[in-house]
C-alpha cells in the first residue's frame, strides 16, 4: 500500500511540473493597450527609421514593466528606451 501511493505521488508530481512548464505566459495588459502604444509611438516622428520590431519590443518592455510589474510611467518608458530602441 505504502508503495502504491509513493508511485500515485510521484506520478502526481511528475504531472504537476509537466503542466506548469508547459503553462504559456499571460501578460496583464490587454491587446488593446499593446496595439494604442505601437501606433502612438510609429505617431512620434522621432522614431522614424526604427525597425517596427523594435517599435513593438518597446511598448511590450514598457507595458509589462508599468502594467504588469506596477513600476513608474516616466521611468519604465525612459528604460525601455534605452534597451530596445538605441540598439
Amino acid at each position: 500500500m505504502k508503495k502504491l501511493l509513493f508511485n500515485l505521488s510521484i506520478a502526481f508530481a511528475t504531472f504537476l511540473i509537466v503542466v506548469f512548464s508547459l503553462a504559456i505566459r499571460v501578460d496583464a495588459y490587454s491587446q488593446d493597450q499593446y496595439q494604442e502604444c505601437v501606433l502612438a509611438v510609429k505617431a512620434n516622428p522621432v522614431v522614424v527609421g526604427i525597425p517596427e520590431v523594435a517599435l513593438e519590443s518597446f511598448c511590450d518592455c514598457a507595458l509589462s514593466a508599468i502594467i504588469d510589474e506596477g513600476n513608474n510611467d516616466e521611468n519604465s518608458a525612459k528604460q525601455c528606451a534605452k534597451e530596445t530602441l538605441n540598439n
